[in-house]
């Protein structure tokens, strides 16, 4: 076993990301790279931008590869200021601006954290730009990077729900994009709307988009008008967003095209029938899907029949392998993948990759079939499937029908043991103010099948997630009633 602090040694590799930067900042340096608002900021206003952050960390004197929190908002300082750790050999680690001071302090003390950036000041901090403060942190034990050329830590629910930091190198990572950019196809003609939180995609995404000098558009507004119009006032070519945002943005009455737009990207979770056709109708342009893992980075993108085949993910980008493992009578298994940019390591306990796909196989945990043309259709989760008297029930398609409800803002459904079913299937609903659960049985009734109806309904404040990702916490244990 190596000692604590053995990864402070020189790490194997010597690739950086910043060159990536370096490299658009030299070819494009009056390119756009990043509008904010009304403010622009070229490629190399964002190069030197860069480096002046890197200047002021370096004073602080950070040890070599020290992981650094980062819990910003989209902004253009959170992608400098990334990169600017990046280009002193810092280990960044996104932490999403709603978790508590609690699990704030869970995430710096599991990951050993050495320095932590925030908006706001506090007593022992240092002020690196408006809006951007760096804390030191004193780990009780020193990180070790067990020698890899670490450049990001994303914590993460894991396959298995248990939840562990995804180690990543730049090396790693320069692989995915290149893999992803065989579908995607960014160059700098794009204009990217950006609209996801940061702190959830950025490697595949704006590390992608800053290596092709791409423009990125910064949404200060998700409600579809604002983003309509940012769209066709910088002429946005690709859009890159989840199902919720794309429902609103087919809801819009106001008349507004995406005639700028070639490609509309729908991730980080499965893609309701209803979004699609009502997006189509909405703006004539399909939904893409797409398949992203945290552990794989891009696997598959829904480029070649978005319409004809709307719930698939599409087939595996040139550079991937699916399989299904111990698939059912339906073709139904658990998804495996091999591929280039599959994550380093799991921390805490560190856990290499090799370890864990000795046979170069990473298992994702999501439930799927492969059809006849090799197109991935994604059924649920490995962890979140209920078994009821032998029948396979997907908790998520059964949330999707209830977050259709007019009284629903959110639900999770679950498995609770039966002695004589195996399992049934009950939900937990968050109501609008004064609507009662009675309507949601009938709805249910009309959408579902009857073994997909819940045999029970609560009634919560809120749904629980986990800290480092937002997702559902699909183990909580069952409300007490």
């Amino acid at each position: 076993m190596a000692a604590a602090g053995a990864g402070r040694h020189r790490p194997q590799g010597d690739m950086n990301l910043t060159e990536l930067l370096d490299r658009t900042a030299s070819n494009w340096p009056d390119k756009v790279a990043l509008i904010e608002g009304d403010d622009t900021v070229t490629y190399a206003g964002l190069a030197a931008h860069t480096e002046s952050l890197a200047v002021a960390l370096r004073s602080l004197r950070l040890p070599p590869q020290a992981r650094v929190g980062l819990c910003l908002p989209n902004s253009v300082r959170h992608v400098a200021l990334t990169f600017a750790l990046w280009r002193l050999g810092a280990v960044v680690v996104p932490i999403p601006r709603e978790c508590t001071d609690e699990e704030l302090s869970h995430l710096a003390t599991t990951l050993q954290l050495e320095g932590l950036v925030g908006p706001k000041p506090t007593g022992e901090s240092v002020r690196l730009g408006p809006d951007m403060h760096f804390r030191r942190l004193i780990p009780k034990v020193p990180a070790d990077n067990h020698g890899l050329n670490l450049a990001f830590i994303r914590f993460t629910s894991g396959t298995t729900s248990a939840r562990k930091g995804v180690a990543l190198c730049h090396e790693t990572i320069h692989r995915r994009i290149q893999a992803a950019n065989q579908a995607l196809r960014i160059s700098p003609a794009d204009t990217v709307m950006w609209c996801l939180p940061m702190s959830h995609h950025f490697l595949v995404t704006i590390v992608l988009y800053v290596a092709q000098g791409a423009t990125i558009v910064l949404a200060r507004h998700v409600l579809p008008r604002p983003f309509l119009e940012a769209t066709h006032r910088w002429k946005g070519t690709v859009l890159y967003a989840a199902p919720f945002q794309y429902s609103m943005l087919a809801r819009d009455t106001s008349g507004a095209t995406l005639d700028s737009v070639r490609l509309a990207v729908s991730t980080t979770c499965g893609l309701p029938r209803e979004v699609a056709s009502a997006f189509q109708q909405r703006f004539g342009r399909p939904l893409t899907q797409a398949l992203g893992v945290i552990e794989l980075g891009l696997v598959c993108v829904n480029t070649d029949d978005p319409v004809g085949r709307w719930d698939s993910v599409g087939r595996p980008l040139p550079q991937f392998a699916v399989a299904i493992r111990a698939p059912d009578s339906d073709g139904q298994g658990e998804v495996l993948v091999s591929g280039p940019g599959i994550f380093d390591a799991y921390t805490n306990p560190w856990t290499p990759r090799d370890h864990l796909m000795p046979d170069g196989w990473f298992a994702t945990g999501d439930i799927g079939r492969v059809d006849p043309q090799g197109y991935l259709h994604l059924s649920g989760r490995k962890t979140a499937v209920i078994n009821l008297a032998g029948r396979k029930v997907f908790p998520e398609e059964i949330e999707a029908v209830l977050n259709r409800h007019p009284d629903v803002h959110e639900s999770r459904v679950f498995g609770t043991s039966h002695p004589h079913l195996g399992e049934v299937v009950e939900a937990e609903v968050v109501l609008r103010a004064g609507a009662g659960p009675d309507a949601l049985r009938d709805f249910c009734r009309v959408h579902l099948s009857t073994d997909q109806v819940p045999s029970r309904f609560h009634v919560t404040q809120r749904i629980a997630k986990t800290a480092g990702t937002g997702k559902i916490r699909r183990h909580a244990a069952p409300p007490v009633t």
